[in-house]
């Protein structure tokens, strides 16, 4: 078990898939106390279950300021500005410590905004929602050593943390953050291929779901690398090597690195949101 300090207050703004998923990785693993926990959603939907549990559902981005020292900025990178005008406004000096997790928006231009407030930065990723998440977090200077493990304990309690620079969050949104629908697209041609073939991919999809985080694991765990473990399978003349040189052929590698690239771009771009 995690063990969070409780001394936080702790505030949703956005109550998401993502939002959903931290909360559910603190009261479970980290059995951290609901009463602690705070939401602001323009969907009422989106908190009734969590209210049903304890978590308090406030009705203004001001009333969750003054209740909390701790708040989870978990809305649409478009909307960020709007938020942070709302939070600027409550002009009150107590010191709130921020975690941010929206694409491509610098804890330099979230702490500017907030007159030097420190701040997070987290870019959680999908399989948190079965505690199977990977998130990359940052911070600002103005973070303390304390403030940061709290944050830290939060990703944590839904999956692993990868602590990283800055500088390098827009580029690892391709890799950790954006990278699972890769993964679900390539499933879902897998499975879509075997109908095509007269077999039943709906059945199939367990199996294949197996297949790939047996391979991940396999990876994982080897001394070898990608490539051995490719050639590995490979064998001269066989099935797999006329598999592997026709999504080399159709550039298979290209595309991926494409869309990679495509996605530290647009990250780019959402960071110079006004």
């Amino acid at each position: 078990m995690i063990n969070f300090n409780t001394d936080y207050k702790i505030g949703f703004i956005g109550v998401g898939n993502m939002a959903s998923a931290m909360i559910a990785g603190m009261t479970g693993v980290g059995q951290y106390p609901w009463e602690n926990i705070y939401l602001f959603d323009i969907s009422d939907d989106k908190t009734a279950r969590f209210a049903e549990r304890g978590a308090m559902v406030v009705g203004s981005i001001k009333e969750l300021y003054e209740s909390c020292n701790c708040i989870v900025l978990s809305v649409k990178p478009q909307t960020f500005p709007d938020v942070l005008a709302e939070i600027k406004a409550c002009k009150n000096d107590k010191r709130v410590l921020y975690i941010s997790i929206g694409a491509g928006i610098s804890t330099d231009s979230i702490s500017a905004a907030l007159d030097g407030a420190p701040v997070v930065r987290a870019l959680p990723n999908t399989p948190m929602l079965i505690g199977k998440g990977v998130s990359a977090i940052c911070r600002n200077y103005g973070v303390t050593d304390a403030e940061f493990d709290f944050s830290c304990s939060i990703f944590e309690s839904a999956g692993s943390v990868l602590k990283i620079d800055e500088d390098e969050m827009n580029r690892i949104i391709c890799v950790t953050s954006s990278s699972p629908a890769y993964v679900f697209m390539f499933i879902k041609a897998i499975c879509d291929a075997a109908t095509a073939q007269g077999l039943d991919g709906e059945t199939a999809l367990p199996s294949v779901c197996d297949m790939v985080s047996g391979a991940a694991e396999l990876l994982k765990a080897s001394d070898k690398s990608a490539d051995e473990l490719i050639s590995m399978v490979c064998s001269k003349g066989g099935t797999t090597e006329r598999a592997v040189a026709e999504l080399k052929r159709l550039g298979f590698p290209e595309a991926i690195a494409s869309a990679m690239q495509k996605c530290t771009d647009r990250a780019e771009e959402l960071g110079q949101i006004k």
